[in-house]
Parts: structure tokens; sequence; C-alpha cells
């Protein structure tokens, strides 16, 4: 006797289809601002009730993810920014020194002579004319501890992550038993 198995045929793979216009929009909304994925859909044109769920569903969505990717590389090769020159930037700012800005008696250099670390990296700088005899030149420097913890993110050092203690000692039986004696006492009396 002979038997014929008939296998089962595979399905072919189904193509993905290309994203849409309004996804387009969610990820080109999203690279403006990655931290806010909601606001990136009612930017796109999501309805502001559902954008959070919606949002969430896009960013599940592996073509909207490699869109995503895409688009972040394309801008990186843009700026020419790359994480390695962010940390170095930010291991810069960490590393100047204020006395590369001053001369031996304290007084501030001309900008011109500043390293250029100092000149992309200061938050303010002012001049004031008290009098004739008197000007007051101040310079705000960046919040160097702002820099460590960005720096201490990127390289994830985690000294800077928030340390959760969890105790979990007391079993679900523990509980339990608790519990029942609680309600046993609470109806004898």
């Amino acid at each position: 006797m002979i038997m014929t198995i008939k296998r089962p045929r595979k399905k072919p793979a189904r193509q993905p289809t290309p994203i849409n216009d309004k996804m387009e929009r969610f990820c080109q909304e999203y690279i403006k601002s990655p931290d806010n994925q909601t606001d990136a859909a009612i930017s796109a044109g999501y309805a502001s009730g559902s954008a959070c769920k919606r949002a969430s569903q896009l960013m599940a969505d592996p073509r909207i993810q490699e869109r995503i990717a895409q688009l972040m590389q394309q801008r990186n090769k843009r700026t020419k920014m790359s994480a390695d020159n962010v940390l170095r930037r930010l291991v810069d700012m960490l590393d100047a020194d204020i006395a590369d800005i001053l001369n031996d008696n304290g007084d501030i250099k001309p900008i011109k002579d500043w390293p250029t670390v100092w000149r992309k990296s200061i938050a303010s700088f002012e001049i004031a004319v008290v009098d004739e005899n008197v000007t007051v030149k101040k310079v705000k420097l960046l919040d160097k501890l702002r820099v460590l913890e960005l720096v201490g993110k990127h390289v994830d050092v985690n000294a800077f992550r928030d340390r959760v203690q969890v105790d979990v000692n007391v079993s679900l039986a523990d509980k339990l038993a608790s519990a029942r004696k609680r309600a046993q006492q609470g109806s004898v009396e």
C-alpha cells in the first residue's frame, strides 16, 4: 500500500506594507523630540485622546523602529554628531581649567586667547562698565555637576542611578496566613 502524505503548503512570506504618510509624519515628529512619543503622535495628526495608546502601538511596530533609526542616522550624518563626539565634548568641558582663561594677575584674558573648549562651553559672558576706571567682566560657567552626570549616564557607570531596595523576604503564604488571622480575629469579636 502506498500512502501519500500531504504537507501543508507554506504560505509565502508576506511583504510588510510600507508605512503610510501619517506614520511617516509620526517618525519625523518623534525625531524632533524623542522624549515624548505622545506629543509626536498628536503633531502627526492622531487624536489627542488616543495619542498615547497609538504612539505606543507605533513604537512597537518594527517598520516604525526601522524608519526612526534611519532618520536618526541621517540626522547624525548631517550634523556630524555621534555618541563618541558628544562624550568627547562633555569630557573636554569637565577637563577645562579656569587658569586657561585668566592672566597671571587674575584678569580675564581676551576671548581670542581662550582655548576652544572655553569659547564653546560657557553659559554666559557679561561686561559691565561701572565707571571709566572700573569694568566688571563676568563669566558664567556651565554646571559641571550636570555635565558630570551626563558623562556618567553616557558611559553607564551607574553613579547617578537611583537605587531602590525591595524587601522580598515575606512570602505570599506568610501574607495570606496573616490576613486569615486578622479576618478570624475580626469575626470572633
